[in-house]
């Protein structure tokens, strides 16, 4: 074969491969297709029917619009209308677009058919369409609602796609916008209501923006993370009972909803839904118990009781109570010393009373304790000690302080959303336990907060006790001394820490409690780590003062040695 001859092949089997995926990816023809693709006939969304369904999943599966709608789809017959839309033909008799309250069934009608799907997609469930009928849509649409969800709200009417396409409405990162597409519609959502009568919120999806679900979802990318059918369901989409909300929340959160089903506070919650069932709080408790301001509670849950329902931000510190005066005090100072005296050295001590005085001197007059607290926390983080200005210009965490920033989890007391309902940012007061439990410090009123102040108590030492490690092990490192040992120690006091926050769900802190046994536990490896840095500095002073001293030794020999010069010249 000639060079020639051969460079023609090339060039004609490239040719057909070009055209092959342009011929596979035509819409197939039928009279559907001729029809609603026809610009005389249709126009805007009408004529994007055709193309939408060639696109989408069922057409993928071999189905077109006669498997759903029927009809004759003979291509033939693009231009009677009446023939194609024939409600007698034996194949596929045309049924054309059913009513709102239709819906299920008409989707049911293969989805619910399991030798229908086995020959189209045998990995997909055909009990959805009876799941459907049980859930509160369902229940309503029976009822007569025609604005409750069907399928074609949250899947989509003809370019109906599959799960995992990243364009489709029910894709995990795209659920919680499908959902609020109604459920943050206050003219749609109009006279919906609770289980007891109150009117239904509209800002589910504005408060789960702002949870560490909806962060971990959308600013991590992690699949996995819960957004609204993962608790509420799919098709059988309901709210949790208060009965079940541990084992929803249980089913990713496995530890904490074992630590609490075991733990006391499980049983008296269980006892005051029993005592006070039907009745809100200032029906039994009167002022000045903080009871008494729960106006808007009506029962309690579990988990929900202290994270929220969909604004389940990440738990923090500020959670418990009593809260220091400033978030300052957490890394910097004695937990058990009321004087506020600095846990570091002497020098380092005053620097830091030097900054903290010096940012509340600038303090706003006009904010109460908890927004002065929160203040502080954005202050904190805008410190040339915790923040360094990058090549670009922009602020951002030391690598160190970062790390044990948010690994203690300090957190503010208040965060902010966008409020649907007023066009505005709203604001709203993290669930904390002074709102149940007042702010007393156990001496004898209330044992609930004296067990939040316990457990504050601890893990404020072991947080105060690691930070100060931290920055003795850093003052070394930056000196050039191996550390490696007392970071290890500080690694294992983290550790600790994280444990704690786990552990807080067992609302123990009594001495023979697990809290207490890893609360000892890390503050034995945080001073482990503090004794490593002090040796760590103690070298490092050593190298210095033997620096300075061979530096006068070798200016002594070059003196000595210039005047010998001098002598012999």
């Amino acid at each position: 074969m000639s060079r020639s001859v051969a460079i023609l092949w090339v060039v004609a089997l490239a040719a057909v491969w070009a055209v092959a995926p342009a011929a596979a990816q035509q819409e197939p023809q039928s009279s559907c297709v001729t029809c609603h693709s026809d610009p005389d006939l249709f126009e805007g969304a009408d004529l994007e029917i055709a193309h939408q369904v060639a696109g989408g999943a069922h057409a993928a599966a071999g189905l077109s619009c006669h498997d759903c709608h029927g009809g004759n789809p003979d291509p033939a017959l693009a231009d009677d209308m009446f023939a194609s839309m024939d409600e007698g033909f034996a194949a596929h008799p045309y049924v054309g677009a059913p009513e709102r309250g239709e819906i299920p069934a008409f989707c049911g009608r293969c989805h619910s058919d399991p030798a229908t799907m086995r020959r189209h997609a045998p990995d997909l469930r055909t009990d959805q369409e009876q799941e459907y009928w049980s859930s509160h849509h369902g229940e309503q649409l029976r009822a007569g609602n025609p604005r409750v969800a069907t399928c074609i709200d949250c899947h989509g009417v003809h370019g109906i796609l599959k799960v995992d396409d990243p364009e489709a409405p029910t894709h995990p990162r795209r659920v919680a916008e499908t959902c609020g597409a109604c459920h943050s519609d206050a003219e749609r959502m109009e006279s919906s209501t609770l289980a007891d009568g109150r009117p239904l919120p509209i800002d589910q999806l504005a408060l789960w923006r702002q949870s560490v679900h909806a962060k971990a979802l959308l600013d991590k990318e992690d699949l996995f993370a819960p957004t609204c059918n993962d608790c509420h369901g799919n098709h059988g989409a309901a709210p949790p009972g208060l009965d079940s909300l541990a084992f929803v929340c249980g089913q990713c959160h496995g530890r904490e909803a074992e630590l609490f089903r075991a733990s006391n506070k499980h049983d008296l919650l269980q006892e005051h839904q029993e005592l006070s069932a039907g009745e809100t709080c200032n029906e039994c408790h009167e002022a000045p118990e903080p009871q008494a301001a729960l106006v808007g509670h009506v029962s309690f849950g579990e988990c929900d009781t202290c994270h929220g329902h969909h604004a389940v931000l990440r738990p923090t510190l500020a959670m418990l109570a009593p809260l220091p005066e400033t978030p300052c005090a957490f890394c910097h100072e004695k937990a058990n010393d009321e004087t506020a005296a600095p846990i570091d050295l002497a020098a380092s001590g005053r620097r830091y009373q030097d900054i903290r005085d010096g940012l509340l001197a600038t303090l706003p007059v006009n904010l109460d304790a908890e927004h002065r607290f929160d203040w502080m926390v954005d202050r904190a983080l805008e410190l040339p000690t915790h923040s360094v200005v990058d090549e670009n210009g922009e602020s951002r965490r030391r690598p160190e302080f970062g790390r044990l920033f948010d690994k203690f989890r300090i957190g503010k007391t208040h965060f902010q959303y966008d409020d649907p309902v007023t066009g505005e940012i709203a604001e709203r007061q993290v669930i904390r336990c002074s709102q149940c439990h007042g702010s007393d410090t156990g001496d004898g009123e209330s044992k609930g907060a004296a067990t939040a102040a316990s457990i504050l108590r601890g893990m404020r030492e072991l947080t105060a006790l690691t930070a100060s490690a931290e920055r003795r092990v850093l003052r070394a490192r930056r000196g050039g001394v191996q550390t490696l040992g007392a970071q290890a120690a500080i690694d294992q006091a983290v550790d600790s820490q994280i444990e704690l926050e786990v552990l807080v769900h067992s609302f123990s802190a009594a001495d023979d409690s697990p809290f207490r046994a890893k609360h000892q536990q890390g503050v034995v490896y945080a001073q482990q780590a503090i004794t490593a840095g002090d040796v760590a500095i103690a070298e490092l002073s050593s190298r210095r003062t033997g620096l300075w001293v061979s530096l006068g030794f070798i200016a002594l020999l070059l003196v000595g040695l210039a005047l010998k010069i001098r002598e012999i010249s």
